[in-house]
């Protein structure tokens, strides 16, 4: 399968599972920069129900390629500390979270480059090539599978298999999450779950 994605920062559940499950990736590098999509906002499971955190950007610069990011408020550390809230009793919380401190702790001079170096994050976790190809043009309509329409805000009819999350006793599973939530739960198992995703629903 042949799969087009839309760049996304700390990828959803569903963007993931296509990634795995795609023999070849490409990612829409000529799109305009879209607001409150998951171009420059994820998903966590907080303990108080689902926690929108997004990456403050220059808006007036439309490329996707080089969007900025505003580093006037101290966004990284907020979202830090809000990830660790969220899962410092996770399973691998202490295994994986110094990868995202380093991550996160450094400054990018693009949104798209802040996203690569979540995305690679994810593909070294899962041990998966790092292979990317990036379009050479924007087309509305594209050969492959294209999912560059996920949106946090639609219902896509997706729903991921539960499994166990910190806060699941208190708020219930909550699906399609940052893959964050994915990989500091279940670990070595993330690869299995991401491969068992049913995408035909979709």
């Amino acid at each position: 399968m042949q799969t087009l994605l839309s760049t996304a920062y700390f990828p959803p559940v569903i963007w993931v599972a296509y990634a795995v499950q795609s023999q070849e990736l490409y990612l829409e590098s000529h799109e305009n920069f879209q607001k409150q999509s998951y171009r420059s906002r994820m998903e966590v499971a907080g303990p108080n129900g689902r926690q929108t955190l997004s990456v403050p950007v220059d808006r007036s610069i439309k490329s996707i390629l080089k969007t900025p990011i505003s580093y006037q408020d101290s966004w990284a550390s907020k979202h830090l500390k809000s990830i660790e809230t969220a899962y410092s009793n996770s399973p691998f919380f202490e295994v994986l979270f110094p990868d995202v401190a380093v991550l996160l702790q450094k400054d990018y001079s693009s949104l798209w480059m802040l996203n690569m170096a979540t995305i690679h994050l994810f593909f070294h976790w899962l041990e998966l090539p790092n292979e990317i190809h990036l379009t050479s043009r924007y087309e509305i309509s594209a050969s492959c599978t294209d999912r560059r329409h996920l949106h946090p805000k639609e219902n896509l009819g997706f729903e991921s298999a539960p499994y166990l999350q910190v806060f699941e006793e208190k708020n219930g599973f909550m699906s399609n999450l940052s893959a964050l939530d994915v990989f500091f739960n279940l670990g070595r198992s993330s690869w299995d779950y991401f491969q068992e995703i049913n995408l035909k629903q979709k």
